[in-house]
């Protein structure tokens, strides 16, 4: 999540961009610890009130993807300060893998027993043991592999387009032979179009397991956490991490990431990006809502990568350019601290939502919020973590969890309390 060292040798731009990304993954992060499944396909299950929508569409535009993105930009950044550092008698490469190996279980142990299956910590770790021998490229050879990866996944993403169309294209070629419902090209089809509804016996599943004791919504976050790291899913989304954490590693060595450069160059990034960006996002979002929330065929699948990764950069370079002025370094510098405690901060969000709000053995909030709602909890809960996360660096030099990860990877304890 990022590289834990002594505040005198920090990049200030860093760590208000990590600050910003671990805060506001949260405002994506709280509908699946708040919401039952079915909102992943279909928003409007828990309200669809003015403000519902209102919300929703700010996050199709701007937020989707995009801290997640930021994210992955900063850790190929965190990644090039580690890999060319060694430690004594400790080479860079002992260091780094030790780090990785570390992240993986810390993944594991949020995913199955912290109960958040949306963990990033394994995803991170497992794509970031395919980094370094990367580590000596270039800025712009780095970034071009990333890019890549990118194409990849786009690609990846216009095959099952086809696949799609090519399934509709049957089953419409079946109905007009006059081929009765059991004829195989209609039931693929409609078996293609179950797969998007919302399924509502797992939503009650849901509903049921979030209100039980604590085994209860263990044993359901859990199944859920290995669903989702199944061999396909694991190797997808960490192409998905390696890829962006490329380019944020070559953006990191051509100098814009640690806020070096003219700030006339990060408006244009910001402007660029958000060209780009914010009008594929709004053509898919758009396309959702014409359907009613059930696209057969979503064109997110080829352009969801692009999207991401120019609003992303548009984030970016706003941030980068607002830095650059005393205004912006006062209202941004805040972000400054859950930066520096990332990690903390991180698992933070996962404690306050899945074992104090959500739960039936605690608040039991789970399936009662709508999605404006959820985004105030959001917003209340980064207010809470960044007062605690500047209150602690001012006692201690870092994190509790950055502390225990620095010292799994450095094999010494680390200085903990302030002078």
């Amino acid at each position: 999540m990022g590289e834990a060292r002594d505040s005198a040798e920090r990049i200030e731009a860093l760590d208000v961009l990590r600050g910003i990304a671990i805060l506001g993954i949260m405002l994506l992060n709280i509908w699946g610890m708040g919401s039952v499944p079915g909102i992943a396909s279909d928003p409007r299950i828990s309200g669809w009130a003015l403000s519902d929508r209102a919300v929703w569409w700010v996050q199709q535009l701007f937020i989707e993807g995009t801290m997640r993105g930021l994210l992955s930009l900063l850790f190929g950044a965190g990644f090039v300060i580690l890999a060319s550092r060694p430690n004594g008698a400790r080479s860079a490469l002992s260091i780094y893998y030790r780090r990785m190996a570390a992240l993986i279980v810390f993944g594991l142990i949020h995913g199955y027993l912290l109960m958040w299956p949306g963990d990033i910590l394994l995803i991170y770790g497992i794509a970031g043991l395919f980094l370094f021998p990367f580590r000596d490229l270039p800025a712009r050879a780095l970034i071009g592999l990333g890019l890549g990866g990118i194409a990849v996944l786009t690609a990846i993403g216009a095959a099952a387009v086809v696949e799609g169309m090519n399934t509709r294209e049957h089953a419409e070629a079946a109905i007009a032979a006059g081929a009765g419902d059991e004829d195989e090209r209609i039931v693929a089809w409609q078996d293609y179009l179950a797969a998007i509804q919302p399924d509502l016996e797992a939503d009650a599943h849901s509903r049921a397991a979030r209100q039980g004791s604590l085994a209860d919504n263990i044993a359901y976050k859990a199944t859920i956490a290995s669903e989702w790291n199944d061999l396909a899913g694991l190797s997808w989304w960490s192409l998905d991490a390696v890829a962006t954490m490329l380019v944020g590693a070559g953006l990191f060595k051509a100098g814009f990431l640690g806020g070096g450069l003219q700030r006339e160059t990060y408006l244009k990034v910001a402007l660029v990006g958000y060209a780009i960006g914010v009008p594929i996002n709004f053509i898919e979002a758009e396309q959702a809502v014409a359907a009613g929330f059930m696209v057969p065929i979503p064109i997110s699948e080829v352009t969801y990568q692009i999207g991401r990764l120019a609003t992303t950069l548009g984030h970016t370079g706003l941030v980068l350019a607002a830095l650059q002025t005393v205004g912006g370094r006062r209202v941004l510098g805040i972000f400054a601290a859950p930066g520096r405690m990332a990690f903390t901060t991180y698992i933070g969000e996962t404690l306050i939502g899945q074992w104090l709000l959500f739960p039936g053995f605690a608040l039991g909030l789970h399936g009662k919020v709508s999605i404006a709602q959820s985004w105030l909890i959001a917003l209340g809960i980064a207010v809470v973590l960044t007062v605690f996360a500047t209150w602690w660096l001012g006692r201690f030099r870092m994190g509790p969890l950055e502390w225990l990860w620095r010292w799994l990877t450095y094999g010494q304890r680390p200085a903990f309390i302030r002078s």
